[in-house]
């Protein structure tokens, strides 16, 4: 019974002592994840119903489950507002087109008044396109792997490392060599598994005498789709001309400018944005418009 006691003491300070490591490994862990998160605010976007989820149940075949990324594209050239003009942009698209179809305005409190022309702005052609990208979860891209072995040799050897169980490898269902690139692609049986051997982005390879450590790297297809070029519109903004050579200061006359089209009685509305240039050319970028 004393020996059964003793035993039964240094197995609760064995237990106490892992209890405190498995603490402390937790800690680092969240530490780790804490530093690989990346907070990244993404732009609002309407979403519409477009085709069910494939799931594992219910697939019909056994294609590979890949991790896709989709994303779209616009790209057109920057607005130039030129010296004397100024941008308005409303809440509201009616007001925009009151004001433009009003087109001679005069601006109080601008060297004791101002007659300014509205217009609609003209934006060049812009394309907007999708870009898709697929990462396997079953295949990886092996490089930086040692010259002059022969080519069969270095692909059972690549198979036998990457097959280890210690690095997260599984069954292999096949070994590709590319001697131009001397790059090989592994391809495992079951999805996921190569998720798991890019834990370590750099593994020992052990080839007879040679020892080296090779670089495993995700396969990626990217795919550039749904090309369309289009005449860009920005139906809430307004261009105002003729307003050079002022002796107010630029901000000042910017906000001359947004109090006057505030109001109701001037024919404008609530202002989003306003830019005014009084001497140098302002470049302006135009993002989607979602309302």
């Amino acid at each position: 019974m004393l020996d059964l006691s003793e035993t039964h003491d240094e197995l609760r300070e064995e237990e106490s002592e892992l209890q405190k490591k498995l603490i402390e490994s937790e800690e680092i862990c969240r530490s780790i994840q804490d530093n690989l998160m990346v907070n990244s605010q993404l732009p609002a976007k309407n979403i519409n119903f477009k085709e069910t989820l494939t799931t594992a149940e219910n697939r019909s075949d056994a294609e590979p489950m890949d991790i896709t990324y989709t994303c779209y594209l616009t790209s057109g050239r920057p607005f130039i507002l030129g010296a004397g003009q100024a941008l308005l942009t409303f809440e509201e698209e009616r007001v925009a087109r009151s004001v433009i179809a009003k087109k001679r305005h005069s601006l109080e409190g601008i060297d004791g008044g101002r007659n300014v022309e509205a217009l609609q702005p003209q934006l060049d052609k812009s394309v907007k396109f999708e870009v898709r990208m697929d990462i396997s979860r079953k295949k990886l891209k092996i490089s930086n792997l040692p010259e002059d072995i022969p080519e069969e040799t270095l692909k059972d050897k690549v198979e036998l490392t990457f097959y280890k169980s210690s690095i997260g490898g599984a069954e292999i269902e096949e070994v590709e060599y590319d001697r131009n690139d001397n790059t090989a692609y592994v391809t495992y049986l079951q999805n996921g598994v190569a998720q798991r051997v890019l834990k370590s982005p750099w593994h020992q390879f052990m080839a007879g005498e040679v020892t080296c450590e090779v670089e495993v790297m995700p396969c990626v297809n990217i795919e550039l789709n749904k090309l369309q070029m289009f005449s860009a519109a920005s139906p809430r903004s307004v261009l105002l001309t003729g307003i050079k050579n002022v002796d107010e200061e630029e901000d000042d006359v910017q906000d001359l400018i947004q109090i006057h089209f505030q109001k109701e009685s001037n024919g404008g509305g609530e202002v989003e944005s306003t830019e005014f240039c009084q001497d140098k050319r302002k470049t302006l970028i135009f993002e989607e418009d979602l309302k």
